[in-house]
């Protein structure tokens, strides 16, 4: 036994071993501290945007022009309070009304009690942004249900109404359909066009100069700034082959951002299927596209469904390139097809931090927030999708 154990080497630890350990767990702490720091900058920027749009409808809920008008239709003593405090309000209101009821009587057009009221609300909203301090004068005292009842209206008011130069009654309803537009038809182009060039690159292509040249190229393109994608669609879809400032020029030029995104990231989702799932289907006599369509395909979708949705959540947000093929700041219409014009979020977002009242500007914190839930709701439906492909891999 003596013996056994002179001849055992001593096993020592090297002469660098804490040392080692020592930057190993500097890296972790760096890491974790970069991961952390990450975390808390995303934590200030959504309690940001979340405060200030929440706190502008708070702020405002109590004077603003519905819940004037919800006052004035269900509490009489508040009806009295503005005789006695704001007359010139209540008389300049009823007055404007009655002559645009005889306005429409000499035309042989009735107006209705919804019509009345929207013509009211729309005089008290011209008023407010002309005279503030008589909407100070007037005590609401709203209760708690109340406030959540025109705190309600106001951001269904958001969503469902058109831009306006007053910001307690500006909206997002033409940003919000004409980003569906855009980011409809831009899936429709870049998807099946960037992920048949991945397959083509990936499983047919000759491995030569020419497609590594491809390839480079591609990966270059991904890093271009959106601006340029803005001018490249400015004069060929533009101008070029005269598309005006349509929802079908906004995708095309969206597409020709993202398709260097898709394309990478779905090469990359078919590189990593394992080669022996395509040397099992070619023994079983299967065809290069047989294998690609029922072997290669599901397993690599659900990667490929993680580059569409970093590429679709890029084309929702960028501004340049709308800009720069003249997406409008200011429309008061929904698109209806693909050649009429447009705007969408980010450009109204951009317009309404650009005015120089500060209701507007906690305006467009309401409107990033929109912008924020349609992202996520888009990202949600995807992730669905890819999730059940992960579920439906049979290996």
């Amino acid at each position: 036994m003596d013996v056994e154990q002179q001849n055992t080497p001593e096993i020592t630890a090297g002469p660098r071993l804490k040392l080692r350990h020592a930057k190993a767990r500097a890296f972790s702490v760096v890491c974790a501290a970069a991961t952390w720091v990450g975390v808390v900058m995303l934590v200030v920027l959504l309690s940001d945007v979340i405060f200030d749009s929440t706190g502008w409808i708070y702020s405002r809920v109590d004077r603003d022009p519905r819940m004037i008008m919800y006052k004035l239709e269900t509490d009489p003593q508040f009806v009295a309070q503005v005789e006695e405090r704001a007359p010139s309000l209540l008389s300049g209101m009823e007055r404007k009304a009655k002559s645009k009821e005889r306005t429409l009587a000499k035309n042989g057009v009735e107006l209705t009690a919804a019509e009345l009221a929207d013509f009211k609300l729309d005089y008290l909203h011209s008023q407010l942004a002309k005279d503030e301090h008589c909407f100070a004068a007037l005590d609401t005292h709203p209760t708690t249900r109340e406030r959540w009842l025109i705190g309600g209206t106001i951001i269904k008011d958001i969503i469902a109404t058109f831009p306006s130069r007053f910001p307690t009654k500006a909206g997002l309803k033409s940003a919000l359909a004409g980003s569906l537009w855009l980011i409809i038809f831009t899936a429709l182009f870049a998807i099946p066009i960037g992920v048949s060039a991945a397959i083509y690159l990936e499983e047919y292509a000759p491995k030569n100069r020419l497609s590594r040249f491809i390839e480079v190229n591609i990966a270059n393109l991904a890093g271009v700034p959106s601006i340029v994608y803005g001018i490249l669609g400015l004069a060929v879809f533009v101008r070029g082959i005269h598309l005006g400032r349509s929802v079908l020029a906004g995708a095309l030029t969206m597409s020709l951002l993202i398709l260097p995104v898709i394309i990478i990231a779905a090469r990359e989702a078919i590189k990593a299927v394992p080669d022996s799932i395509r040397q099992g289907a070619f023994a079983l006599g299967a065809t290069r596209w047989q294998t690609v369509r029922h072997h290669v395909l599901p397993v690599a979708l659900p990667g490929i469904l993680t580059g569409v949705i970093l590429a679709m959540s890029r084309a929702l947000g960028e501004t340049a390139p709308m800009i720069m093929i003249g997406a409008l700041s200011y429309v008061a219409f929904v698109p209806t097809g693909p050649m009429d014009d447009f705007t969408v979020l980010p450009i109204q977002i951009y317009n309404w931090v650009a005015m120089p009242q500060r209701e507007f500007h906690l305006l467009a914190a309401c409107g990033i927030l929109i912008l924020l839930i349609f992202l996520l709701l888009m990202n949600s439906v995807a992730i669905f999708v890819r999730q059940r492909a992960q579920r439906n891999i049979k290996w």
